[in-house]
């Protein structure tokens, strides 16, 4: 059995409960203690006035490192794309926190006909009061009543909410903010931190750096961790824990290739394992252990399944199409099984073999492309050509993260850096479909 198992002690939790590919994963979340994430983040948050910037691939596990050390309740999360002036990020903090944007507090007057004046009054924000001003008006009747307002005040009124308590504001990618404000966003940040507000700002790998190339004068105030994919031992993690759980035990050849598949993401690996559950009935915990092996063909209707909610159509069938040409311009490749591509989908088809790697250099794409053709192959050159089309294909569809396919062409290496495209690529069948001549 793969592991203990006491009904007795246990809720009863739903597979949906367990694994939670968009959310915290409060039964499945794998520390990784050998990494010291934690324990930096941990020492930063007691007492550093710090930025902490946690830095790694796309869903590798960023935001819920951070969730994890601060506490659920005490992360307030704003995206870069949400800030599109200075002001806006703190807007965004002071929406979290429930702050209205205009506090009116209520008085009696029993001024005389011809006057008013508004008096001094708390209104229920930290340090906001409405001075006495006198001012002239027809009162119509004495008991009018009289009010005064206050708006926001922006970074001011966050380090009064926030400085020295538990809270932390993660600004997610930075550098989705207009270039044009990033260093206001960035001085304020570190007026805020040295105010004893806890920030934290997250980012991919070749972003990690911006909010210091915004505001240099913050070099040496920046703690940074950098967060790797995940290798198949933690991935493996998740549903021994999970499964645990929902007192289900699945077969070890099964789950070490769906940590395969997972390429590094544990937030693929959630997404997986509650497909493999929906797949097998598995909806709640249950009564007994129950020891399952999947067969081959549940892996793969679990891996399709999967990718059905992973949607990269539009992107693959530009890659597929290439740049336009004229019809039978370009050559046909015949592929082992039978199917044939031109050199656009042929490469892809490449990208997508066993063993599944997010960065395939040029000398392993070729082998691959040598052993998928029967006959005629790629032709080096061409292959390159190829990957260069590719990845600007790819540019015209990018998120400000970055796009999902990159050329890099000083090291000739074939990037994928996103895991749900590469797990696409291999298990949504649109490949095999265009090849087939069905279309994607």
């Amino acid at each position: 059995m793969g592991s203990s198992y006491h009904r007795a002690s246990m809720a009863r939790l739903t597979s949906a409960e367990v694994f939670t590919p968009t959310s915290y994963p409060k039964y499945t979340y794998v520390p990784r203690d050998s990494l010291h994430h934690e324990r930096l983040l941990a020492e930063w948050a007691r007492s550093s006035t710090q930025i902490a910037s946690v830095s790694g691939p796309s869903k590798a596990g960023k935001t819920v490192l951070v969730q994890r050390v601060v506490g659920l309740g005490n992360l307030i999360t704003v995206s870069g794309a949400s800030v599109r002036a200075p002001d806006q990020l703190w807007d965004r903090v002071l929406d979290w926190l429930g702050e209205p944007h205009v506090t009116v507090a209520g008085n009696q007057s029993t001024e005389a006909e011809g006057s008013t004046k508004e008096r001094s009054a708390n209104l229920g924000m930290v340090g906001t009061g409405a001075g006495t001003r006198a001012g002239a008006s027809t009162l119509a009747t004495s008991g009018e009543t009289l009010s005064a307002t206050a708006n926001r005040r922006g970074l001011p009124q966050v380090v009064e909410e926030l400085a020295g308590t538990a809270y932390t504001l993660l600004l997610d990618d930075f550098h989705y903010i207009p270039h044009a404000i990033q260093t206001d966003i960035a001085q304020q940040l570190k007026d805020a931190a040295s105010r004893g507000v806890r920030i934290c700002v997250a980012s991919v790998p070749h972003r990690a750096d911006n909010v210091v190339r915004a505001l240099p004068e913050l070099r040496g105030r920046v703690l940074a961790i950098d967060v790797e994919y995940w290798i198949k031992k933690d991935l493996l993690e998740i549903p021994r824990l999970g499964c645990a759980h929902l007192a289900t035990f699945i077969d070890a050849e099964s789950l070490s290739l769906f940590a395969r598949e997972a390429a590094g993401s544990p937030q693929l690996m959630q997404s997986i394992c509650l497909w493999m559950c929906n797949q097998q009935g598995i909806r709640e915990t249950a009564d007994a252990p129950r020891e399952l092996t999947l067969d081959d063909a549940a892996r793969r209707e679990i891996l399709f399944l999967t990718s059905c909610s992973v949607d990269f159509r539009s992107l693959v069938r530009a890659l597929i199409a290439g740049p336009k040409t004229r019809p039978g311009e370009r050559q046909l490749y015949t592929h082992r099984d039978g199917r044939q591509g031109d050199v656009y989908l042929t490469v892809l088809r490449a990208l997508s073999m066993d063993p599944p790697k997010l960065a395939l250099e040029k000398d392993e794409l070729n082998r691959r492309l040598e052993d998928m053709c029967i006959g005629k192959h790629p032709d080096p050159a061409s292959v390159v050509r190829t990957c260069l089309a590719l990845g600007q294909i790819a540019q015209g569809f990018a998120a400000p993260t970055g796009p999902s396919l990159e050329w890099d062409d000083q090291e000739s290496v074939l990037v994928v850096p996103d895991p749900y495209l590469l797990f696409y690529l291999r298990w949504s069948g649109i490949l095999e479909r265009e090849a087939n001549g069905d279309g994607g």
